[in-house]
């Protein structure tokens, strides 16, 4: 492992109610790298990444994120320079909110504008409206936003205090084709930003890994399947094994497009 991963689970195991969630995770994410984690239902994705995030400690093994030894800090503090798109965070936002208030919210981990922004803050609020082309609707109410400007809306937050990692669990969820491909063009444009944060995406639609994505960790019933460069693990073999049918991948303007094949179980 790097000596200074951004992200560093060395064999944890995540156990609920005396079940085994997660077993023996070992995952180094690299500053420059940008992951993609993948899996069917169940297989603990969104464990990991609430372990990742600072939401819950490891059952067994050692964590650390952004250099940060979990044990050793407050995570509320570790959650601060970690940005997060999630349908959590969606169903918390207040819908009489206008954009401009939300996206200005993520500098202070708020559900709800309480605090003064500072010129700085709108300034660099701005700056983010005018990146997910929201600007035109930063007075509109989030109950009136399609589900892509909701989605972006969230981004933006998430981005507004500038974190050194930045999770996107299921971002396209709920989206039609188009939207999904506009929202998809946004965050490969971010992945390219010099200075931008490291993204985890988490998906279980191969299509939706965008060229950005360096890396992918493949999961199933909490194991790791397969963890490296993208082009060795969306494999047609490493995905028919990950979702327990038959498989193939084939690539069209950098992108993935399982195929799948419907002649029985892998």
């Amino acid at each position: 492992m790097s000596s200074n991963p951004v992200v560093c689970l060395r064999n944890i195991s995540f156990i609920r109610n005396k079940k085994t969630i997660l077993d023996s995770i070992s995952l180094a994410i690299n500053s420059g790298e940008h992951w993609a984690v993948i899996g069917p239902n169940g297989s603990g994705k969104t464990s990991l990444i609430s372990i990742i995030s600072g939401y819950h400690w490891p059952s067994q093994g050692t964590a650390e994120v952004l250099g940060e030894k979990f044990g050793s800090i407050d995570l509320r503090e570790l959650r601060l320079s970690i940005g997060e798109c999630s349908s959590q965070i969606r169903e918390m936002i207040h819908n009489w909110e206008p954009v401009m208030d939300i996206v200005l919210s993520g500098k202070f981990a708020s559900i709800g504008l309480y605090e003064k922004p500072s010129s700085e803050d709108y300034r660099r609020a701005g700056e983010l409206l005018d990146f997910f082309g929201l600007s035109e609707i930063q007075d509109k109410p989030f109950s009136k936003l399609s589900t892509g400007e909701q989605q972006k809306t969230i981004i933006a937050r998430a981005l507004m205090p500038r974190p050194k990692l930045l999770v996107l669990d299921e971002p396209c969820s709920g989206l039609d084709i188009g939207a999904r491909e506009e929202l998809l063009d946004t965050v490969q444009e971010m992945s390219q930003s010099p200075g931008g944060p490291t993204l985890i995406y988490i998906t279980h639609h191969i299509e939706e890994i965008i060229p950005g994505i360096t890396h992918v960790l493949a999961l199933r019933q909490g194991r790791i399947m397969a963890c490296g460069l993208k082009e060795d693990v969306l494999t047609g073999k490493v995905l028919s094994e990950a979702f327990d049918m038959f498989i193939e991948v084939h690539y069209r303007d950098a992108r993935m497009w399982p195929v799948v094949v419907k002649f029985g179980k892998a």
